[in-house]
Order: C-alpha cells, then structure tokens, then sequence
C-alpha cells in the first residue's frame, strides 16, 4: 500500500497538469490557463508564468473564438468532460448608414412613345428619361448580433431620382404652316423599402481589421411618382368644333402615381476598422421588385387600385459607401 501511493500521487498530478482549460482566440492562437469565471464581456483567468508565480489576466468575448473548460473530480480521473461556448458579441448593436448612386431597371417605354409622338427628338426623351433611371440612394439598419457572425434587425431603403426638360413640340398653325410651341416637363420618382433583415459578417484577417458583411430583407416597396408640366392647348368649344382659328393656350398637366409591392433586398460591403467601434468601407446592394397594381391622379383622371396588364419594375442596384458603428 505505501508502494502504491507515491504511484497514485503522480498519476494524479500528471492529470492535474493536462486538465487544463484553454482559451482560443479568433487567431487561433492558445492560450493554456486555468478559468475563473466567463462573463458577458470577458473572461478572467489565471496563468502560470514562472516556477511558482500565477498571473491573472482577462481576454475580451470578442476576441475569443472558443474556449475549453475541464472539470476535475476528486478521485483520479483526469479530464471528466469539456464545454465548447460560442462566443458572445462584447457590443451586441450594430447601426448601419449607407449612400450613394443608384441605377433603377424601371422601362419608360410608353413615356418615350409619348415624347416621340410629339415631336420630341429621341435624343432628347433618352436623356430625359435617363435621368429617371438614375438616382440617389440612402441606406440605414440596424442589427442584434447573436454572435460575432450573425445578427438580425430592421433594414430601411429610399431611392430619389428627377429630371426636368423644355422642349419645342409641332402646335397647331393656320394654312399648313407649321407653329412651334413649348412643353415643360418635371418628374420626380420616390421609392421607401422596409423590412426585417438577417446580418452575417466575417472577418478574412488575423487583425480582425477587414469585414464582409451580407444582409438579406424581404419587405414592402412603397412607390410614388409625381409628375408635372405645361401642355400646349387648343380650345375647340364645348361642342368639340369651334368655327375659325381657335384659340392656343397653355395648360397646367400634373399627376400623382402611387403603389405598394413585396420587394426583396440583399446587399454586399467591405468595410476597415478606423476604430474599435467603427467600420468604414464601400457597399452594393440590389432590390428586386415588381409593380402589379398602381394608382393615379390627376386634374381629369382618378383610378384607384388598378391592376397592370404587365408588371412594372422597380428593381435597382445601389452603390456607394457604408459605415457601421457597435455598442
């Protein structure tokens, strides 16, 4: 029996000495240590340093990608189990803010059929409708983050785009000869998304200084155009028929177009740390989304809720800059 015990004794402190916990950082380095406690920030632990000097240390949440925690028993066991947490965000709430230009695929087939109708050039309806298909974008979110890679929260969306032109259309002249007059034109397009949304995030580096972020929303697309000019008038009476040369004017036309469709949005950034809680880089998204029924309103025309023969889309890339700040 007193044989046995020196040989118990150092099969005992051979386990004591591998039932070490370890603590491995985003980096993947390791870090052998003895745990105190774990919590919603850091965790504390206890490092040996010398022969018999014990220094006590803490790592952040953050930067830990997972740790090991062996419990010991009494009797000669050694390792008895390990617990494996995923580690928790130091700051859980991530504010996003996004801006920039945007291209909208919205066809205006029908406006420059119009536009070609009345004597306008299509030059000119190309680079008036052109202007409508590209805008301005403006981008804000916000997210929980579940861990360092995944978050869920709200993503909102606004699209701005005008464009504006004076035109000289064919009028009405006596005697065939031709009388030309001036149109104005000013629209204006505003579209609002809004929807939950679903963060992930990586971070390529060893540094964690470099970020790839990826959302995804499903949500509503809110649409609205606005329209208005001037139009060269003639005034035939009230029967349709006026006897002589009648009389021109011109006219006040403006209208208002309005819809609501399901839209889903997905986006892209890069971003660098300028400082612990703030990211700054470039970003792309894209919306998909399709128009079925519309609205309109106008000084002789009133349609509510009209279903389309063939859906409109509102679909557009944005593209720009990000910056996102955690607390």
């Amino acid at each position: 029996m007193k044989r046995l015990l020196p040989v118990l004794l150092f099969f005992m402190s051979l386990a004591a000495t591998h039932a070490q916990d370890k603590i491995i950082t985003i980096q993947k380095d390791t870090i052998e240590c003895r745990i105190i406690s774990v919590g919603a920030e850091r965790i504390s632990y206890e490092q040996k340093i010398a022969e018999n000097y014990v220094a006590g240390k803490s790592i952040a949440i953050a930067d830990v990608l997972q740790y090991f925690r062996a419990q010991h028993s009494d009797a000669v066991q050694g390792i008895v189990g390990l617990k494996v947490s995923r580690p928790k965000p130091e700051r859980r709430y991530l504010l996003t803010v996004q801006g920039g230009l945007a291209h909208s695929f919205t066809e205006f087939a029908e406006s420059k059929n119009y536009m070609t109708s009345i004597g306008i050039s299509v030059s000119e309806a190309d680079d008036y409708i052109g202007k409508l298909k590209n805008g301005y974008h403006l981008n804000a979110g916000f997210h929980y983050l579940l861990t360092n890679f995944l978050g869920v929260g709200a993503d909102y969306s606004f699209f701005y785009s005008a464009s504006e032109g004076e035109f000289l259309i064919n009028g009405y002249g006596g005697m065939n000869l031709p009388v030309y007059a001036q149109m104005d034109l000013n629209e204006k397009v505003f579209t609002h998304f809004a929807g939950p949304s679903v963060l992930f995030q990586q971070f390529p580096d060893k540094e964690r200084k470099l970020k790839i972020s990826e959302t995804l929303s499903p949500g509503i697309v809110m649409f609205r155009g606005e329209s208005r000019g001037t139009e060269y008038q003639m005034y035939w009476g009230e029967d349709g028929y006026y006897y002589g040369e009648p009389p021109q004017y011109y006219d006040q036309a403006n209208s208002v177009t309005k819809s609501t469709a399901f839209g889903v949005k997905g986006g892209l950034s890069v971003e660098y740390f300028v400082a612990p809680q703030l990211s700054a880089g470039l970003t792309g998204s894209f919306l998909w989304a399709k128009l079925q029924r519309i609205s309109m309103k106008s000084l002789d025309y009133d349609v509510e809720d009209q279903k389309l023969e063939n859906a409109v889309s509102v679909s557009r890339i944005d593209y720009g800059f990000s910056v996102r700040y955690s607390f």
